[in-house]
């Protein structure tokens, strides 16, 4: 391990000077901590490429559309703009969140129903097909997924996600049928999912339900 005579501190990894006061370092390297800069430039290259790409389809799309004229029966340079824009929010989110696999899914889920349901709003089709299967088909694999990350995690990072999903399951549930005075199979579906996912997070980790819902929700 490297060694500066000057602060009388050990540092970890293969630089050369002090990280504190720019002195030179002594002893053997030991196994690099950190990724090396040229590592960080081509992952920021490559995301930098990806976001070019992306926003010249974008610009390429409402010239095509409002300029040349290239119509049809809805506005798909909108739609090309609403999945570009997500998708980069998404992706954003997603590397910022890569440490945490439950808060990936989630944002992933969330994102997915937020742009499907502009996806629909823009093509001016908007069928019960997207609030009585897409949606809580969303719901119950972001539960079912939840579920299995809270099982296997042992940094304790699935719980407040697997809660918060359940809750909303069955909150969601509850008021679809409520609003439409119908029954969907999905949503009761949904809702017992919701249901079992909580009753399974009391059989397996038993006090650290009440003490999460006390931590993070203030119940």
């Amino acid at each position: 391990m490297k060694y500066c005579p000057s602060c009388k501190a050990h540092i970890e990894g293969d630089m050369k000077k002090c990280p504190l006061c720019q002195n030179n370092l002594q002893g053997e390297a030991s196994e690099r901590v950190y990724p090396s800069i040229d590592v960080m430039r081509k992952q920021s290259m490559l995301y930098k490429i990806q976001m070019f790409l992306a926003l010249t389809c974008m610009i390429v799309s409402l010239a095509c559309e409002f300029l040349l004229d290239v119509k049809t029966t809805f506005h798909w340079s909108l739609l090309v703009c609403v999945w570009v824009i997500g998708g980069e929010l998404w992706l954003a989110a997603v590397i910022r969140g890569h440490h945490n696999p439950s808060k990936v899914v989630t944002l992933n889920a969330f994102w997915a129903a937020v742009l499907i349901m502009f996806t629909f709003i823009l093509i001016r089709d908007i069928r019960p097909i997207y609030f009585w299967y897409i949606m809580p088909s969303l719901a119950v694999a972001t539960e079912v997924l939840l579920f299995i990350f809270m099982m296997i995690d042992k940094a304790r990072n699935a719980m407040p996600y697997l809660l918060g999903c359940s809750f909303l399951c069955i909150i969601m549930g509850v008021l679809c049928m409520i609003i439409t005075g119908e029954r969907s199979v999905m949503w009761v579906v949904c809702m017992m999912i919701g249901v079992v996912g909580f009753m399974g997070a009391v059989v397996f980790k038993g006090k650290r339900v009440p003490d999460e819902l006390q931590r993070r929700f203030h119940v």
